[in-house]
């Protein structure tokens, strides 16, 4: 009997799936799956967590973060610019007080003189001619005054006019007015009587000397140059001096602050303040105040650039700004006694970037970090 052909195919799709099944082998069983690493930090935690104490003063100390009060011996409430000063007698300008012509150069940079030594020599017109105006002063001063001599010899004899008198007085003041103004010139160049009978008789050239012992560190002149008198010095010469610093302050530091000056290479040397400026610059608010070395301190060299740094020279704590509140007007920090907030009135003396110094309350003591938020805390 012959099978349909629709029958036939459903036969063999039949076969082939039986067969399929068969050849499947069955899964390895699956290993059960680990739960994840649980991080240390997280498992302390829930330690912490189920051990820690539950009563509403511990609550309350788990929402409020508690900081230890710092000592304030040392804290620099803030750094300003300041500059070293050049002491009065550390600092000279060799310059001619006249117009002058360079003749001469006696000393080079790096060279040390000492106070009168000649650093340059130069001629100077209006010098030279000062030293003839008295030289000639000096010769008819001399003349009058013989003169003068002999009229008052002959007057004993009644041999002499008055009026040739008078005329020989007149003529030895007036020499006498001319020597001294050619004087008053010689000395505003340093010179003196003697000196006007030395340039005549030499090339006219007049020695320029420093006026202090020290280091020359500048020359700046060359032979035949012509210098005015108010024109760049020939030379220049430093020394050291006592220290004097100058700095810009943004606002008074306590009366009992005390000061560093550091310098660009770290180091620090203790400064006493001399005063304050009464009045304050008005492009940036500062005041400009004055420090000597402590007991004489180190000589610094002049011009130097530094940082004034001011500590707190009392006893007194460092505890965050924003651990102090007001109350009112009095300021308070929030303390933590055994797990519980309470209020304690302090006195603060300066802020200090972060940082507030304040007295009335031991180094050591838990503050609350935010005053505010515990005082909150606190409330029923």
């Amino acid at each position: 009997m012959n099978r349909s052909p629709r029958k036939t195919l459903l036969a063999a799709v039949a076969a082939l799936a039986a067969l399929a099944a068969c050849s499947k082998e069955p899964a390895p069983p699956q290993p059960p799956q680990a739960s994840p690493v649980e991080p240390a930090s997280l498992k302390l935690a829930k330690e912490q967590a189920g051990a820690a104490d539950t009563t509403p003063a511990a609550a309350t100390s788990a929402r409020t973060p508690w900081v230890r009060v710092r000592a304030a011996e040392g804290v620099s409430l803030l750094e300003a610019p300041a500059t070293v000063l050049p002491a009065p007698e550390g600092v000279a300008a060799v310059t001619p007080p006249f117009r002058a012509r360079i003749t001469k150069i006696s000393v080079r940079a790096g060279e040390k003189v000492a106070k009168g030594q000649v650093i340059a020599e130069v001629v100077m017109p209006e010098v030279v001619q000062a030293a003839g105006a008295y030289a000639a002063a000096t010769t008819r001063l001399e003349a009058y005054q013989r003169r003068k001599d002999q009229l008052d010899g002959l007057k004993k004899d009644g041999l002499v006019k008055l009026s040739d008198l008078l005329e020989a007085e007149t003529k030895l003041a007036e020499a006498r007015a001319d020597q001294q103004s050619a004087l008053a010139t010689l000395r505003a160049a340093d010179l003196a009587a003697g000196d006007a009978r030395r340039i005549l008789d030499g090339s006219g050239q007049v020695g320029l000397r420093s006026p202090i012992s020290g280091m020359v560190h500048e020359v700046k002149a060359s032979i035949g140059e012509t210098r005015e008198a108010a024109g760049e010095p020939i030379a220049r010469v430093a020394a050291d001096g006592e220290t004097r610093v100058e700095a810009r302050l943004a606002y008074a530091p306590p009366p009992t602050a005390k000061f560093e000056l550091i310098l660009p290479d770290g180091t620090r040397h203790p400064v006493d303040l001399l005063g304050r400026a009464p009045v304050v610059d008005p492009r940036d608010g500062t005041t400009a105040a004055w420090f000597a070395g402590h007991n004489g301190g180190a000589r610094l060299p002049a011009g130097l650039s530094a940082r004034l740094a001011v500590k707190m020279g009392e006893a007194a704590a460092a505890v965050p700004a924003r651990s102090v509140a007001l109350d009112g007007k009095q300021a308070y920090v929030v303390r933590n006694v055994a797990g519980k907030p309470q209020r304690l009135p302090v006195q603060v003396l300066a802020t200090s970037g972060a940082d507030a110094l304040v007295k009335g309350v031991e180094p050591g003591t838990e503050v609350a970090a935010d005053a505010a938020l515990a005082a909150a805390e606190e409330q029923p």
